[in-house]
This record gives structure tokens, C-alpha cells and sequence, in this order.
């Protein structure tokens, strides 16, 4: 794995093309001392078979763009690319990227898992901005996981700049149309996948609306594995959120 013999903690970001989100949440929540280096793999729309071609087509020549800087851990940034068959395919993504960087890679679903074990959660309740058959991945892979997903709900969105357009008010009256209140006082989380998602931006109204339930988001999720990370590497561990 990399060493940056004392250097900066370097993050290298794998994101689909079409993400406006994801970068900018990297720069908003991490400490300026980490670098932040960003690759984009080519994705038109947010369906199955254009995030298979993504990772089939794209994912290993935009880790290879990434290794040239050297990165200390590598961010494959995609909830329900990760999903699309399961944990051991999301495993073999980030096995993938640790080849081609020679760095730790981490992926929403690996995070996801460090979060939920945090929090001491096993019973979710999960909203996506994605198509149906996406939503079943990323509900599938977290009962593989071990979770008890009690009520999952996307809005059925592919234009991936779409999905970067949502608002806090949008994300949060999907959620309360979506999730019954009996589901979301049984739940450990409430869980809002997707990087593209403005779901960071939208923990203040979601907490407000929601009180007392943990949230959780793709983005913070893999944030805070980040944090981890730079933290055992010596770096500060003083964050906000």
C-alpha cells in the first residue's frame, strides 16, 4: 500500500461522471489538510445496465488515472454500482482498485457497514432516488450484510443530474410519504443511499422531521471512514456533523 512517507493524507475519489454531488461534500466535510484527488467514470444515466458498463468499461482506467498521485486510501463512489449483485461483487470492486492504486479502497457498502456497527443498528429503513430494480440491490445487499431492511422506497429517478438537483424539503417528504411513522419507530437508522443524493445537505431537515432516529447517508457514511482512517494516521480528529 502507498506510504506517503509523512506527506499529506492523500484520498482519491472514484465517482460516476454524472455526479455533481459527491466532490463537493468530500471538500465541505473533510479537514483542508486532506488532499482530495478525483476521477470520473463514465455514466449518461443512473440504471442498471449503464452502471455495469461504468464499472466494466471505466473502472479500471480511471483507477490507474488516480495511482498516478499516489493515494493514500481510494473511494469507489457509487451506492448501487456496489450493490448491483451482491457483497462479494461490491468486494471484488474494491479489490480491483486496491490493485490499481496500491492504496486501502473503500466503498459505501464496506463503510456502510462500519456506520451501522457504530451505531449498534440492525433494523433499517431505507429510501433511494433510484429505479426499481437499483432500489432491490442496495436493499438486497444490506440483508446479505445482516441487516433487516423493515421498508425501502425509490423515487424512480435516472437522470443522474436530477438526482443532484434534489432538495432538502424534496428528500424528506419522500421520505415521510414513503416510510409508514410504525416502520420508522421500529428502525435503528433511517438509511438515504445514493452519492449523488443531497442527502448530507439535507441532515438538518431530516433530523428535524425525524428526531431521535440516527440517519445515516452514502456520503457521510464513507466521509467518516475517511475520518477514521486519517485519524490512525495521525491526523486530527476534530469534525463537524
Amino acid at each position: 500500500m502507498n506510504d506517503n512517507g509523512g506527506g499529506p493524507f492523500r484520498v482519491g475519489l472514484l465517482v460516476p461522471s454524472s455526479n455533481n454531488t459527491m466532490e463537493m461534500d468530500f471538500h465541505r466535510e473533510l479537514p483542508e489538510a486532506l488532499e482530495i484527488a478525483t476521477a470520473r467514470m463514465f455514466l449518461p444515466e443512473t440504471t442498471k445496465e449503464a452502471e455495469i458498463e461504468m464499472i466494466d468499461r471505466w473502472l479500471t482506467p480511471a483507477s490507474r488515472d488516480l495511482a498516478t498521485v499516489k493515494p493514500t486510501v481510494t473511494v469507489f463512489g457509487c451506492t448501487s454500482g456496489g450493490s448491483l449483485f451482491g457483497q462479494n461483487y461490491d468486494e471484488s470492486i474494491r479489490r480491483k482498485i486496491e490493485e490499481e492504486t496500491d492504496s486501502e479502497a473503500v466503498s459505501i457498502l464496506s463503510a456502510l457497514s462500519e456506520e451501522f456497527a457504530l451505531l449498534g443498528a440492525k433494523k433499517l429503513a431505507v429510501i433511494t432516488p433510484y429505479v426499481q430494480v437499483l432500489t432491490d440491490a442496495v436493499r438486497d445487499s444490506l440483508i446479505e450484510d445482516g441487516f433487516e431492511v423493515l421498508a425501502i422506497g425509490g423515487m424512480g429517478i435516472t437522470d443522474n443530474l436530477e438526482i443532484g438537483r434534489q432538495s432538502a424539503e424534496a428528500i424528506t417528504a419522500f421520505t415521510k410519504k414513503t416510510i409508514c411513522p410504525d416502520l420508522l419507530k421500529q428502525a435503528d437508522c433511517l438509511f438515504v443511499s445514493c452519492t449523488n443524493l443531497p442527502a448530507v445537505r439535507a441532515l438538518s431537515a431530516l433530523r428535524a422531521a425525524f428526531p431521535g432516529l440516527p440517519i445515516m447517508t452514502s456520503n457521510l457514511a464513507v466521509i467518516n471512514a475517511v475520518r477514521r482512517r486519517h485519524e490512525k494516521n495521525g491526523g486530527s480528529n476534530s469534525y463537524s456533523n
